[in-house]
C-alpha cells in the first residue's frame, strides 16, 4: 500500500496543556502585558463562573457523547487506516495517560513518522482550553468552521515547525487532537494532513455513537 504522509509527532501542545494557564499567561506578558492582563481578567471571571465556551472559542451545537470516545485512544483509527497513512509495516499504536487525558501515537521506527491521537478529556474545558492557552503564543491559528460537523482549530507553536495540530470540539467540555507533520525525507501540507486523519477519526467517532 502507498504510503500517503510521513509524519512525526507534535508533543509540544500536549506539553502547553498540561501546562495550563500560566504558560499562556506568562508568553502574553512578555508580548504584550496590557492586552495578556485584560485577557486573564476576562477569562479568570468566565472560569470562575464556570461558564463554557469562554476566551473566544466556538460553541458545540450538537455535542458528540462522551460514551462514543474509545477506551482505548489506540481504537481511533483501525488498522487499515493506520496502514494508509504510515505503510503496511506501521507499528502498533502506544497508548500514554497524561495529564490532559489517553493519547496515542504511531511511530515509524525508521522513517521517524508519527500520527498521534488525543483526548482532551480531564481538563473540561474543550477548545476553550486551547483558546486561552494556545492560541495567544501560536504562530500559526487557523480556525474551521467544520471538521466532520465540530468546530475545530488547526495550529503551530513554532515558526517553522514541521508538525500541525487540528483539535475538534466534540463537546464543550472536551476534544479530540491529531498531530502529524512530514518526515525528515518528505515536506508536505502538514495542517492539511492533520485535517484530512481528522476527518476520519470523527468520522470513526460517530461510527462507533450510532453502533
Amino acid at each position: 500500500m502507498t504510503r500517503l504522509l510521513r509524519v512525526v509527532a507534535g508533543l509540544g501542545v500536549i506539553g502547553l496543556l498540561a501546562a495550563g494557564c500560566s504558560t499562556a499567561s506568562e508568553a502574553g506578558d512578555q508580548a504584550s502585558p496590557e492586552t495578556s492582563s485584560a485577557s486573564r481578567s476576562a477569562t479568570a471571571g468566565d472560569d470562575e463562573a464556570g461558564m463554557l465556551p469562554h476566551s473566544g472559542a466556538p460553541a458545540v451545537s450538537e455535542p458528540l457523547p462522551i460514551s462514543a470516545l474509545p477506551p482505548d485512544p489506540c481504537q481511533t483509527f483501525t488498522r487499515a487506516q493506520v496502514e494508509e497513512a504510515l505503510g503496511e509495516d506501521a507499528p502498533e499504536g502506544k497508548r500514554d495517560d497524561i495529564e490532559t487525558g489517553p493519547w496515542c501515537s504511531w511511530q515509524d521506527p525508521d522513517t521517524g513518522a508519527t500520527i498521534s491521537a488525543s483526548f482532551l478529556v480531564t481538563t473540561k474545558q474543550g477548545l476553550s482550553g486551547l483558546y486561552r492557552n494556545a492560541k495567544p503564543i501560536a504562530k500559526v491559528w487557523q480556525e474551521i468552521p467544520s471538521v466532520g460537523g465540530f468546530p475545530a482549530v488547526a495550529f503551530q507553536l513554532a515558526e517553522n515547525e514541521v508538525s500541525c495540530s487540528v483539535h475538534i470540539g466534540l463537546a464543550d467540555e472536551y476534544s479530540l487532537g491529531v498531530t502529524v507533520a512530514p518526515a525528515r525525507e518528505s515536506r508536505g501540507d502538514a495542517c492539511a494532513f492533520s485535517q484530512r486523519l481528522a476527518e476520519i477519526a470523527v468520522a470513526n467517532l460517530r461510527e462507533g455513537a450510532r453502533s
